[in-house]
């Protein structure tokens, strides 16, 4: 497990330090290339191998992209710096796949061929993939990826011809292809690098990204390997494009959104806030708002006169409330127990049946008493 620093989930795009890894993967990308050249040259006629020349190289980009170089604390060095290591396997596997294509070949001559259009083709749809990405390094898409692994389909399945003892592992070259390696080399460690900046995140968990912003970038820059000399000036057009790019996004405010209200609003809120600004006029006059105020309808008498459509109104005030009578039932006193009066306020309207009832109740009791005595 490698140790992460919590201060490298932002990247500071700001400090000049973060981009001292930048520089030390593209020399270190073109001291691979020279390493290569000066194997070959070094070697005794007959004693070339390719795969010397190859651990020579991968102990070179091992040994110089072990470690970033800082200078200060840049927050996010070891997020870019993950996938800049990778661009030196990378390199030196295009290396190896350009030497494979000349192994079978037993023809030392060059000669013109279609697969040459195909090739050069194929190339070109890179480009245009190169190109697509550089204009939008954060968006969502893998289309450029798409469109650079069908076209290394195209190339795997139909290479150009195979010439025998050529390739960037085992020929001794002269000044001219050493140096058109070298600044193969260096353009395409740059539009790399570029790249992986463009398409790291200011805010980004360590190490999550890492494969995605590999991806993108290889599918960005892998053409400059097989593209031909006088196209190597379209490397530096997509490193403005992709920096411009960048630069816009970093430059854009973020969107804003409007907050969610905690509580939902009702109909009468939204009507009062509807007729807000036609009670800024009413409050600049008072006086004749209040006017206006008092000469409006009540809303009880809307209320009163909706209830009377579908019933009866009653009027409380005629209503007259029926008499009352007085009701009392006298009791002699029997014995040392004696009935009080007994006074019943009952209205007009109980029937005689009620009367009775209660008569003959007392009745029985002053009998039970009697009795008892």
């Amino acid at each position: 497990m490698q140790h992460v620093d919590a201060e490298d989930a932002v990247v500071d795009f700001n400090d000049a330090s973060l981009y001292l890894p930048l520089a030390q993967t593209v020399f270190s990308i073109c001291a691979c290339a020279v390493v290569s050249v000066l194997s070959c040259w070094l070697a005794f006629s007959g004693a070339v191998s390719a795969v010397r020349t190859l651990a020579l190289c991968s102990a070179t980009g091992g040994l110089l992209m072990r470690v970033p170089i800082r200078l200060g604390k840049a927050h996010g060095i070891s997020v870019v710096f993950a996938a800049l290591q990778l661009g030196i396997p990378l390199y030196l596997a295009t290396l190896v796949i350009e030497q494979l294509v000349h192994t079978c070949s037993m023809d030392a001559s060059h000669a013109p061929s279609w697969r040459h259009v195909v090739f050069h083709s194929a190339v070109a749809v890179q480009v245009y993939a190169g190109f697509l990405r550089a204009r939008a390094p954060l968006e969502e898409t893998d289309r450029p990826f798409i469109l650079c692994l069908l076209a290394c389909g195209v190339i795997a399945i139909m290479p150009p011809p195979a010439v025998a003892l050529v390739g960037p592992l085992c020929q001794s070259v002269d000044l001219w292809e050493a140096a058109d390696r070298i600044v193969r080399a260096f353009c395409f460690g740059m539009l790399y690098s570029v790249t992986v900046y463009a398409s790291t995140r200011t805010r980004s968990s360590n190490y999550s990204n890492t494969s995605i912003v590999f991806f993108r970038s290889a599918s960005a820059s892998i053409w400059v390997s097989g593209a031909m000399l006088w196209w190597l000036p379209l490397a530096a057009a997509q490193c403005a494009i992709v920096m411009h790019a960048r630069a816009m996004h970093s430059a854009a405010p973020p969107k804003q959104y409007k907050p969610i209200e905690s509580t939902s609003s009702t109909d009468d809120e939204d009507l009062e806030a509807a007729d807000l600004a036609d009670l800024e006029p009413k409050l600049a006059d008072p006086v004749a708002e209040q006017h206006r105020l008092l000469n409006e309808r009540p809303i009880y008498m809307d209320e009163a006169h909706s209830a009377a459509v579908g019933a009866k109104l009653i009027d409380l005030s005629t209503t007259a409330q029926e008499p009352v009578v007085a009701v009392s039932i006298a009791h002699e006193p029997i014995g040392q127990l004696a009935f009080q009066q007994l006074s019943l306020a009952e209205p007009l309207s109980d029937s005689t049946h009620s009367d009775s009832f209660s008569a003959s109740v007392a009745k029985a009791m002053a009998m039970e008493d009697e009795s008892s005595q």
